[in-house]
């Protein structure tokens, strides 16, 4: 080998040794951002987890609040009306009349106020557990709804913790709202399915189905706590419109 080739051979394993070292850095780069993005995931579902557990401590709060305050409250401005309508005399039956028309007023309040305490706190999940929660929940949506609710599940008697239990809850809740407000649906169906080591939540319906705009419209509140309390189990959220079948 004359020393032109010498040359050029030296140039070109220094050009292969150059090129073997920037994938070398390129390969412990891209090793450190996928580290730096997973712990950057992790803090984002640490977060998550907590905004959704102050959030259920203010839901808690305020239920209690509603129960114990303007419940009782209320029950005694019943009970005061009925003992008004009680006591008028034969001449004063405009006020028997206004007085019980008040109390019906009230009774309808003190509904009002005992269902939005149950929807900010669901107890019913610590008296029932989670599968005969979400049945309930299927049921009223059906009665306050018309539309047709089924539920399905594999897990029969199978307890969850409480905060797993609440985040699936509200994740349910808010997707049959979005039914309810949106879809233009006739029937739906609620599904817990264990699949292998993973759980699986799904509401479907038989509506007009969910735009690929509304999905990345981060203005729909709905579609962002669910993906919160989702991301906060350490789960993911998908919405697909299958066959214009609804969302998923």
């Amino acid at each position: 080998m004359d020393q032109a080739e010498a040359l050029v051979h030296a140039l070109r394993t220094h050009q292969v040794d150059a090129i073997v070292g920037e994938r070398h850095v390129m390969v412990v780069r891209l090793k450190r951002a996928e580290e730096q993005l997973e712990h950057s995931r992790d803090e984002l579902r640490a977060l998550a987890a907590n905004l959704q557990f102050l959030r259920e401590s203010e839901r808690t709060a305020i239920a209690r609040e509603l129960h114990d305050e303007f419940g009782q409250t209320l029950t005694c401005l019943q009970l005061g009306l009925s003992w008004i309508a009680q006591r008028v005399t034969p001449q004063q039956r405009p006020v028997q009349a206004k007085a019980r028309s008040l109390s019906a007023l009230v009774t309808t309040m003190i509904r009002s106020v005992k269902r939005i305490a149950v929807e900010l706190r669901p107890g019913a999940l610590d008296e029932l557990g989670l599968v005969k929660t979400l049945q309930s929940l299927a049921q009223e949506f059906e009665g306050h709804t018309g539309f047709r609710c089924r539920f399905e599940t594999n897990l029969g008697k199978a307890k969850f913790d409480r905060v797993g239990s609440v985040a699936l809850f509200r994740i349910t809740q808010a997707a049959l709202t979005n039914v309810a407000r949106h879809a233009q649906a006739s029937s739906a169906t609620m599904a817990l399915m264990k699949q292998q080591d993973d759980l699986m939540l799904s509401v479907k319906d038989n509506g007009k189905g969910i735009t690929k705009k509304s999905i990345q419209n981060h203005n729909s509140l709905g579609i962002i706590g669910m993906r919160e309390r989702a991301i906060a189990l350490g789960g993911t959220l998908t919405l697909r419109d299958q066959e214009r079948r609804g969302p998923h």
